[in-house]
């Protein structure tokens, strides 16, 4: 029996909608003073997608491990801990009950753009508003983070796809 080649292309693991996504950040990342990645604290990083944090080189940024009232207490710890020794903030909570969302803030000012806020105060320019880039892969929580920040239903929160 002869033998038969069979050849496979390229396989494009890389789905458009990512691709446009990636370039809608880098385009948009001067408009905001700092990003917040949102990670599923049950799995942070396979939910990290390894791209965003050398698109964000610029600009500050922190994590937020949601989902971490299902999430193994002690691994999230571990997680926080890992993250603060890179010197990146890192914060878990649970943004459908609010479980660590008041701490947000504080992090914020005083970790995330300490420097930036400082800078801004010497020059006078204190009521500027702090504007922040949420990003994530798809059911990490974004949506339901912004709606629970913002005390309003600002953007659609929509069920996981089985």
């Amino acid at each position: 029996m002869p033998e038969q080649k069979i050849q496979i292309g390229t396989i494009q693991w890389f789905p458009g909608h990512m691709t446009k996504t990636k370039r809608m950040i880098s385009a948009n990342l001067s408009l905001v003073d700092g990003v917040v990645a949102i990670l599923d604290a049950r799995i942070p990083f396979s939910s990290c997608n390894p791209e965003l944090a050398e698109l964000m080189h610029s600009k500050p940024y922190m994590v937020v491990l949601n989902k971490a009232d299902i999430a193994d207490a002690n691994a999230t710890a571990k997680w926080v801990s890992w993250y603060q020794k890179q010197g990146i903030p890192a914060l878990a909570m649970d943004c459908i009950s609010g479980k660590g969302m008041k701490n947000f803030i504080p992090v914020v000012r005083e970790k995330l753009l300490k420097d930036l806020l400082e800078k801004r105060k010497k020059s006078g320019m204190t009521g500027r508003p702090v504007r922040l880039m949420i990003v994530g892969i798809p059911n990490v929580g974004k949506s339901s983070f912004i709606n629970k920040i913002s005390k309003s239903k600002r953007a659609k929160v929509e069920a996981a796809q089985a």
